[in-house]
């Protein structure tokens, strides 16, 4: 998984000298909460995805946000006549047969992803990040004598919560 910031920006975001290793494997994490939640990639990414064919006019792709398709074939047949539209593959004589035995199958070549992470995106890790490096266990709370911490695990920022600008990703695709 990529990291969508570096640690040298976790340092500057923090305000602080950092422990690289620690660091890095926070924003590792951080990245990947982050495009699970957005149902997007943030670097460009190949993949062939196969699905199983039908006479349907419209195949919609899991992947976000697509940015080539280079081939479809059906049943190892390249086929042409295909439109990316939205989020679904669509071609008129559609992807195959009800009835065909064994099932047919779509193969689909693509690339997916930003191929930059946008600031807001970068943002959005970096609160994630600096929650895990700067509390890095379950604590809730912390007392001494008199003297109580309470923390959830989250810095508090200006700005949307991350999840939210996760919830803004979810679902678009580029073509």
């Amino acid at each position: 998984m990529p990291m969508y910031a570096t640690p040298e920006e976790l340092a500057s975001y923090l305000q602080q000298d950092l422990d690289e290793p620690a660091a890095t494997l926070a924003l590792t994490l951080a990245s990947g909460d982050f495009a699970r939640a957005a149902d997007a990639a943030f670097s460009p990414t190949t993949a062939t995805w196969t699905v199983q064919g039908g006479p349907g006019t419209n195949i919609e792709i899991p992947y976000r946000p697509v940015t080539e398709i280079s081939q479809v074939r059906l049943n190892g047949n390249v086929i042409t006549g295909w439109t990316l539209r939205h989020n679904a593959l669509w071609r008129s004589a559609g992807f195959g047969t009800w009835y065909a035995f064994p099932p047919d199958v779509v193969e689909v070549d693509l690339t997916y992803g930003y191929t930059t992470v946008p600031d807001d995106v970068k943002k959005a890790v970096l609160e994630i990040a600096a929650g895990m490096y700067e509390h890095p266990g379950d604590a809730a709370s912390e007392s001494i004598d008199d003297y109580t911490v309470r923390y959830n695990g989250k810095p508090i920022t200006a700005g949307r919560p991350w999840s939210e600008v996760a919830a803004d990703y979810r679902g678009i695709l580029i073509a």
